[in-house]
């Protein structure tokens, strides 16, 4: 008797729903972690501005603020497609806000390539650790997330 075939499906996921995992991977990365240290002192000059951003991003998620997040953290373009996929960048925000766990954040890395960035962002969250990319871009003097975790 041969083995059972295993047949596997796929789902096609609408694009305002990968924005919505997307956005609540990265919020729930950097949104409410409990730490005191901020791993931006361990860089300088424009990598520090960057881990700097992906700081600002965990403290103002701590917060619940999502406003300040969509107004001053993340890339016009990035919330232009929020907009696009979900109406609304802060309600996206507040409810990836709503849905975050607990975690601690660390910046272990800042690559700049011209006006673009990638910090690479070490998470633990209980027992497991979590590496992520997020990329950012210098809106004029100002460094802003484009996109959210990799």
């Amino acid at each position: 008797m041969a083995p059972p075939t295993r047949v596997l499906a796929r789902t096609v996921t609408p694009p305002t729903r990968v924005l919505a995992l997307a956005l609540t991977a990265a919020i729930v990365l950097a949104g409410c972690g409990s730490g005191d240290k901020d791993s931006a002192g361990d860089f300088q000059g424009d990598q520090k501005a960057v881990a700097q951003t992906v700081e600002d991003l965990q403290t103002a998620g701590r917060k619940g603020d999502a406003d300040k997040i969509c107004t001053d953290l993340l890339a016009a373009s990035l919330v232009q497609t929020i907009r696009r996929a979900s109406g609304e960048c802060s309600k996206a925000v507040d409810d990836a806000l709503q849905d975050a766990d607990s975690y601690e954040m660390t910046v272990q890395k800042v690559a700049i390539t011209g006006n673009r960035a990638v910090a690479t962002v070490k998470s633990e969250a209980g027992n497991q650790d979590r590496t992520d990319a997020i990329a950012l871009e210098r809106e004029g003097s100002t460094w802003k997330i484009a996109s959210l975790g990799s």
